[in-house]
């Protein structure tokens, strides 16, 4: 009887993970008819993620296990269309969905370290909080915050095994806050800016208070990334200057000089 409530448990976590797939399918579907300049590439709009919502881990979930299948499914079915619509570079890495309980953090990236120790052909991880979905974050935060930890596994795969060794055991706290707003960069000059924005604030309202500073110092702010965004309409060639001279504050963007 234990197996088949177990068997019957898998077959319904399928089942939701599939559904799930099948709405952010829609979604892209659907992109197709959009006007594209409200929509960033890859990423649901907010009546998607809404019907999403309905299906989420609230109110489909009875384990841990369901929690975690469903979780994947949906980020999954995300980073395939950010993928595919900005990181052509990722199309032949072994990139897989984990995931992880924090309280302060949703999403990281990590890479398979015995494969780095034996040399074998690298494979990377997206791990994500189901509380990411559980809690609602804004489809087009969720779309830019997963095209970041993307950005992340550009940087990782680019070069030799000490170089990787080297940006995962990052020294201190500034080179970490460098390392971070650096792939913010990144990620807003894909076209992920806004909902980039929109995670900020949507995570700084569902984190530990005592969290904030560091989340502050090592990320930019949607203050602080909107300025970005202004200047680069106007010279498109900062972000060579930024991602070289990596600003830790609203002051010094806007203070930036050729």
């Amino acid at each position: 009887m234990n197996q088949l409530s177990g068997s019957l448990s898998g077959l319904y976590s399928c089942r939701v993970a599939i559904a799930l797939a099948g709405i952010f399918f829609a979604t892209l579907a659907s992109q197709c008819q959009s006007e594209p300049a409200t929509l960033i590439p890859g990423c649901p709009n907010p009546d998607q993620h809404a019907a999403l919502a309905g299906h989420s881990l609230i109110g489909n979930s009875n384990s841990e296990s369901e929690e975690k299948h469903v979780a994947i499914g949906a980020a999954s079915a995300v980073i395939m269309d950010v993928r595919g619509a900005s990181f052509s570079e990722l199309a032949h890495i072994d990139l897989r969905v984990r995931t992880f309980r924090s309280q302060s953090d949703y999403l990281r990236t990590r890479f398979s370290f015995s494969r780095f120790l034996l040399f074998m052909p690298m494979q990377y991880f997206v791990d994500v909080n189901p509380a990411l979905f559980q809690e609602q974050a804004p489809s087009d935060g969720v779309c830019a915050i997963l095209a970041h930890e993307l950005a992340h596994v550009v940087s990782l795969s680019r070069g030799n095994r000490i170089r990787r060794f080297g940006l995962v055991r990052l020294l201190s706290k500034l080179q970490t806050a460098k390392f971070e707003r650096r792939t913010d960069l990144d990620t807003i000059h894909r076209g992920y800016g806004e909902g980039l924005k929109s995670y900020r604030e949507w995570v700084y309202a569902h984190i530990p208070s005592n969290k904030l500073p560091e989340k502050r110092r090592n990320y930019f702010s949607a203050e602080e990334i909107g300025a970005i965004q202004i200047f680069l309409e106007k010279r498109p060639e900062l972000i060579g200057y930024w991602t070289a001279h990596v600003p830790m504050s609203l002051l010094e963007i806007q203070n930036v000089r050729r």
